[in-house]
């Protein structure tokens, strides 16, 4: 897998960029960065998926967004803003490309396809995060369930994978002896298979139908990113 902003920039602008990213292997429960630690670092997944948690005042975490193969970890940055507000960390295990934080900013003032492509994902970033936030507080549990699960799948491209009770509880924002019921729930109505945080999508139709409508507001922003 390649990540899609890096593969969409002319071969001209990939090529004054490829010499600042170094290939890194990102271990599952790793910490990128959080707040109130500078961003010294970006990350440009290509099989990893990092998770954007927000901690709240009694200690739990809940997620607000997540980023693989389609963006970039650090967007705060490009606006200006160096410390982190966010904890980055890794949920999916796997491979990414890496960039020190004065070599993104100093292409990024170049223009180019890079600014805009980097200034729409983190405009389809902040509508990710925003409708999970809304999606939190106001949907059922399983639908929300269902919506990460295709939020998941979507940056994987496949149909199986593992997920921890613990990161299932802080994306759900529930206790985590909550979560083997709501996943049995999509496993009892055919929707997954589920053990032991094994997932195995089984009708991707019917988990869209099931999933609240706060996914295809999602994808669809970050389906029509970087379009020439």
């Amino acid at each position: 897998m390649e990540n899609r902003l890096l593969a969409a920039l002319p071969s001209e602008e990939y090529e004054q960029l490829k010499t600042k990213l170094k290939p890194v292997e990102l271990s599952l429960g790793e910490i990128l960065f959080e707040p109130p630690d500078q961003i010294r670092n970006l990350y440009f997944p290509t099989s990893a998926i990092i998770s954007f948690l927000t901690e709240l005042p009694d200690g739990d975490s809940v997620e607000v967004g997540l980023v693989g193969y389609d963006g970039m970890a650090g967007v705060d940055v490009i606006l200006g803003v160096n410390t982190a507000s966010k904890v980055a960390t890794v949920q999916h295990a796997g491979c990414a490309l890496k960039i020190a934080t004065p070599a993104l900013k100093e292409a990024f003032n170049r223009g180019g396809k890079l600014q805009q492509y980097l200034l729409q994902y983190t405009h389809a970033l902040m509508s990710q995060i925003s409708a999970s936030v809304l999606c939190n507080a106001h949907h059922k549990i399983d639908g929300r369930l269902a919506r990460w699960i295709l939020m998941y799948h979507d940056r994987l491209e496949r149909d199986e994978f593992l997920m921890t009770h613990e990161f299932m509880a802080n994306m759900l924002g529930i206790r985590r002896a909550g979560v083997s019921e709501v996943a049995k729930k999509l496993q009892h109505e055919g929707l997954i298979d589920y053990h032991r945080g094994h997932f195995r999508i089984l009708n991707r139709k019917a988990l869209e139908e099931k999933a609240c409508g706060c996914f295809s507001v999602i994808e669809k922003e970050f389906n029509s990113l970087y379009k020439q």
